[in-house]
């Protein structure tokens, strides 16, 4: 597959080692409508992975994974620069995979529903990158991209029309997706929907912070936790484009998971008492990338800003560099 990478590595707020060079856009890889993947935990808490079948699981998925890449790395490069080739070429890497139905298809279950997982993910990375350069693009492109991430937020939320289904964290990362393509679509229905996925993560929130599911990943629950919040935070944030407070929610119910979070990253204790599992797996740097955007809101920012030490905090699945998109106001309320 074309790789953008020798373009995009190093990225930082200023990007200033891209100016003094001519973008060149790599071909777009052709969009891929089936899915196959698998799950990779062999316990009933579903927190020890299998390491070979994690990799195997990985190769399949890994197409999807790099596409994410390398739109959210080129929609970097114009929202640091605003290198208008670096949007284009987005924008026509996004084009081809709507044109070619890409994850439209079949969702292949060997085990899992790893499959619709990889879909959501991407669908949220992607949506997220079209968000960011969708002013540089063209009105064809808008109409061919949009259809396409309309047709995958209705696929994906149609996993959940399933009540059996468990509604965790997965659900939260739907939730991205469509919020994106809402906002980037002016869907109200896709933005009542997202709003309600929104609403249903803020009622598992007790009181205490915790969350239920996540508290039955053993030694994952700490991790589990932050991964909860991360697709929450976002959600909230992308509301801010509508000129809604999502944050103020259910009286500011975000912030007690929040907190619980944070302070499980300062100390993983209290994870490991009430999991009655230690160690805690520990979220590395990037996966608090939400703490960008969440410390502009938070009643004590002071307990999160030691998540941001490690300046960029990049993750693909959430667009892509988070510090440089809460440095450029991505998600602000559009002047008119």
């Amino acid at each position: 597959m074309p790789c953008i990478r020798r373009w995009v590595f190093g990225l930082t707020l200023l990007s200033s080692q891209f100016s003094a060079h001519a973008f060149s856009c790599p071909t777009p890889p052709a969009g891929i409508q089936d899915i196959k993947a698998f799950g990779y935990y062999i316990d009933r808490a579903n927190s020890i992975r299998d390491e070979q079948k994690f990799k195997a699981t990985h190769a399949l998925t890994k197409p999807f994974e790099d596409f994410a890449d390398d739109v959210t790395r080129m929609s970097d490069v114009y929202l640091a620069d605003h290198d208008l080739e670096a949007a284009k070429c987005t924008g026509a890497w996004l084009d081809r995979w709507a044109q070619d139905r890409a994850m439209l298809g079949r969702m292949i279950i060997v085990d899992n529903d790893q499959p619709e997982y990889t879909r959501k993910w991407t669908h949220a990375a992607v949506a997220i990158a079209y968000v960011k350069v969708k002013p540089a693009l063209s009105a064809d492109m808008h109409a061919s991209i949009e259809l396409w991430l309309r047709e995958l937020s209705q696929r994906t939320l149609g996993y959940w029309n399933n009540p059996r289904k468990t509604r965790n964290n997965h659900y939260y990362w739907t939730g991205v997706g469509v919020m994106a393509t809402a906002i980037a679509t002016g869907d109200r229905d896709l933005l009542d929907r997202a709003r309600s996925i929104y609403e249903s993560g803020l009622s598992d929130i007790n009181n205490d912070g915790s969350l239920d599911k996540e508290m039955r990943r053993a030694g994952r629950a700490l991790h589990y936790h932050n991964y909860s919040l991360a697709p929450l935070v976002v959600i909230a944030e992308m509301a801010r484009y509508t000129g809604e407070d999502w944050y103020a929610l259910k009286k500011n119910r975000l912030n007690v998971l929040a907190e619980r979070v944070a302070d499980g990253l300062a100390d993983p204790g209290w994870f490991v008492k009430e999991s009655g599992t230690d160690p805690q797996v520990i979220p590395g740097p990037n996966d608090t990338g939400w703490a960008e955007f969440y410390i502009k809101h938070a009643p004590h920012p002071e307990k999160f800003q030691p998540l941001l030490n490690k300046r960029p905090l990049i993750m693909r699945d959430l667009g892509g560099n988070l510090t440089l998109m809460a440095e450029k106001g991505v998600f602000d309320q559009p002047k008119h």
